[in-house]
């Protein structure tokens, strides 16, 4: 609680700022507004960056991976591991929400329509199907079943560039474990519609019995996987895996290290956040810090008289630093009320980029953009916000302070 005195000197500070409202009500929208737009930029690229991450583990990568080492080395599939009770004990005792063994090969296709490389991914339905929303993005047909020998589920764009049907049957051409070229017939049971264009002219789904049928000549019985995509929250989740897996004879793998592309573009976002703290730290600086000081020279006259009265110079620190606090109290309150009207509504609505292309989805490696961004907030950020501007805001006031009392010296 506030003595006597500081309860004077603090209405003393409230009436200065009332008293030169002008210049006050400038310096605290130019604080709030500071505060909004950096905010602003931070949440927009931090849900920018969830969205493209979220886009990134969608397409069979996961957050992290096992990967049987031979093929953490090469993509050969040559060496599948199976998949022992001991990988699902650890995997169900970590922070895991789904998880899908699999088998990879690549193949192609060629007909009159064009050829096509393909990732054939072989797959236990009851785990990939917790994995990924694929089972439920069939446009035509059904998903691949566990007891599938000779069945395939394609793309929407693959079968629209090739004409084909559900029913029909296409030309597997790949390599199998003995380095033989081979051809086998695949009967298509269904074409899924998601993600992007390229995803769905990529990848195609078999079981794993008719994978190991066709890569390693025979049906072993058992799952097996080349790699086992993990889903879980979020990165954070890094540390606790790789402990608790660290025993399965397997490499383990960030969705960073398998497609590092994306990676360096939410680091270049990082990087933008920083740079942009830095020029609205200097704008809001070169902006507050000239009103502030001529504020502060304005009461020079005012300050002798109360000085040559009686009134020490430490009154004077403790009016300055009042009025620096109810600054920060006036544009916090002012620039949460912005924040409120503006982050509240975009989060719900996002902000809409769709026009910059003509509404055709952009891809980057692979991976398709989000075309309308929900901007992210969280307390830290908003924490961490307010301080950088309140620092620079305390740090105009005092510096003008310090000016001030300094010429008050030398005059008197």
């Amino acid at each position: 609680m506030l003595n006597q005195e500081n309860r004077y000197l603090f209405k003393f500070a409230w009436k200065s700022i009332r008293r030169n409202s002008g210049r006050s009500f400038f310096i605290g929208f130019s604080v709030s507004l500071a505060v909004m737009i950096a905010v602003w930029i931070v949440a927009f690229f931090e849900g920018l960056n969830t969205q493209i991450e979220e886009a990134v583990v969608q397409t069979n990568t996961g957050y992290f991976q096992l990967q049987e080492p031979h093929f953490a080395k090469s993509t050969d599939s040559s060496f599948p591991m199976e998949f022992t009770p001991k990988h699902y004990e650890k995997l169900k005792q970590t922070r895991v929400q789904s998880f899908s063994p699999e088998l990879v090969l690549d193949g192609n296709i060629a007909t009159p329509e064009g050829a096509a490389g393909l990732a054939v991914i072989g797959i236990e339905p009851s785990y990939h199907e917790k994995f990924l929303p694929i089972a439920q993005s069939i446009d035509s047909g059904r998903f691949v079943q566990a007891q599938d020998e000779s069945a395939i589920v394609i793309g929407k764009e693959l079968a629209t560039i090739f004409k084909f049907k559900v029913g029909e049957q296409l030309v597997l051409n790949y390599q199998d474990v003995n380095g033989e070229l081979r051809s086998e017939l695949l009967t298509i049971e269904g074409i899924y519609h998601y993600n992007s264009m390229t995803f769905e002219k990529r990848f195609v789904y078999v079981s794993q019995a008719t994978w190991q049928k066709l890569f390693l000549n025979q049906n072993s019985g058992k799952i097996l996987f080349n790699r086992i995509p993990i889903m879980t929250h979020n990165l954070e989740d890094q540390a606790a895996l790789q402990m608790n897996l660290g025993e399965t004879n397997t490499e383990f793998k960030t969705w960073k290290n398998l497609n590092p592309e994306m990676a360096v573009v939410l680091d270049f976002h990082d990087g933008m956040i920083r740079f942009f703290f830095v020029i609205i730290g200097i704008t809001i600086l070169m902006t507050i810090l000239t009103p502030v000081r001529m504020l502060w020279q304005e009461r020079l006259k005012e300050l002798r008289m109360m000085n040559i009265v009686g009134v020490a110079q430490n009154k004077f620190w403790k009016i300055g630093l009042f009025e620096v606090f109810q600054m920060i109290v006036l544009s916090g309150i002012f620039s949460s009320i912005l924040l409120a009207i503006v982050i509240g509504i975009q989060s719900r609505t996002g902000i809409d980029f769709r026009y910059l292309s003509g509404g055709v989805a952009i891809e980057r490696a692979g991976i398709k953009l989000p075309a309308i961004i929900f901007p992210i907030l969280s307390s830290d950020e908003v924490l961490i916000t307010f301080g950088f501007v309140i620092f620079v805001l305390s740090f105009s006031y005092i510096w003008s302070i310090y000016r001030t009392m300094k010429r008050l010296e030398v005059e008197l």
